[in-house]
């Protein structure tokens, strides 16, 4: 038994000394400085006819109604995965003291902007009061992928 946990000592696996585990504070949220954060500089799909709609920003995340007001991206991440798909994840806040519900899909495009395949389904996503929960989702194309959309909405 000792040498056993000697040998997983030296492989790194085993700290040598104890770690104390760490507690965060209970998470609070700043939908406001959230919202007045820049947007992001990129590629956007833009209308044809200048001024008909805002800028939508590529590889970022569309809030389609007023979840906005309850729900923070944290992090945002994609990846290509083993077989040259794209992966995209996002962690999602839930910034209310009440479950949250939401709907979430995806949309992979080519570097023309130009879908190079349909639209994902959109999957619910439960999320915990003031807890966070992961949508995740990979392209079925491969290298054609170039940016991402995810959309967000309330449970409708």
């Amino acid at each position: 038994m000792a040498l056993g946990a000697a040998a997983l000592l030296l492989s790194g696996l085993v700290p040598e000394t104890p770690v104390a585990a760490r507690e965060n504070r209970p998470l609070k949220c700043r939908i406001g400085a959230a919202r007045r954060a820049q947007a992001p500089v990129g590629p956007a799909l833009v209308a044809n006819v200048p001024r008909a709609m805002t800028p939508v920003s590529l590889d970022a995340v569309q809030m389609n109604d007023r979840v906005w007001k309850k729900v923070v991206v944290e992090g945002l991440f994609a990846r290509r995965t083993p077989t040259d798909t794209l992966e995209v994840m996002a962690r999602l806040v839930n910034c209310t003291k009440d479950p949250l519900v939401v709907e979430v899909r995806s949309s992979f495009l080519d570097a023309g902007q130009a879908p190079t395949e349909p639209t994902s389904v959109w999957k619910v996503v439960h999320i915990a009061p003031l807890s966070m929960a992961t949508y995740q989702e990979r392209s079925t194309a491969t290298n054609a992928v170039a940016h991402y959309l995810i959309e967000l909405r309330s449970d409708q």
